[in-house]
């Protein structure tokens, strides 16, 4: 019984939910491919999804068609968690990036989950509460901010939340450039010019593929 506790407790640090409680309030896998939808905009929201691998999208649609980005959500992380408490429908489609595996876990048999394993419902409120601090800060930078000062505050509260390399010097930036710019409401070629004067400035580096280096033992102390 001690080593069962051990091992929840390790799968509680590096996920949301342990796929054996998962397993045991009846979730089922859903297999995905690259584009697939799995939430669509207007839907009612009676499961509560969980990435076991891959990466999903949640996203809006302005009156012109552009695509905007609520977040991406990876191995490990639920979505789609305010309609589903709220009873509401879906007011942003969930798309795979990449080819994916989601937990789909009915409302009634997530509910208990959470009723019967206190630390998977405090960790769950836990992660709650951070999105709604990165949406917070998203939005007053959106509204005010330019470019630099908008894609600088994304990556570092990205850097400051990453648990793949807590102790790292540097945080690999994990997304496209057009993927920062789904995030940040801003045009791509915009973002690509910006990263590039960041470098020039020394504010980031760019690895030997391109990808976004964020120096955590400098930039994530200033204020």
């Amino acid at each position: 019984m001690q080593q069962d506790n051990k091992q929840f407790v390790k799968e509680i640090e590096t996920g949301l939910v342990p796929d054996s409680l998962l397993k045991k309030y009846g979730a089922k896998i859903i297999i995905l491919k690259k584009g697939d939808v799995i939430i669509e905009q207007g839907e009612s929201a009676t499961f509560f999804f969980i990435v076991r691998t891959g990466k999903i999208k949640m996203l809006n649609y302005n009156e012109d068609g552009r695509e905007f980005v609520q977040g991406y959500f990876g191995e490990g992380s639920s979505f789609g968690e305010p309609p589903f408490f709220n009873h509401v429908p879906y007011p942003a489609s969930a798309i795979a990036v990449t080819d994916s595996e989601v937990w789909k876990c009915p409302y009634t048999q997530f509910i208990n989950l959470l009723q019967e394993n206190f630390e998977v419902h405090l960790k769950l409120t836990q992660v709650l509460s951070g999105r709604l601090i990165y949406k917070s800060i998203m939005l007053s930078e959106i509204a005010v901010e330019d470019a630099e000062h908008r894609l600088t505050t994304l990556i570092e509260y990205l850097s400051l939340n990453d648990t793949n390399g807590n102790h790292a010097e540097e945080y690999r930036v994990p997304f496209t450039r057009q993927q920062l710019a789904d995030m940040t409401g801003l045009r791509v070629e915009t973002v690509i010019r910006t990263i590039k004067s960041m470098e020039q400035n020394h504010i980031l580096s760019l690895n030997d593929e391109g990808k976004i280096l964020w120096k955590k033992s400098t930039n994530n102390q200033q204020e």
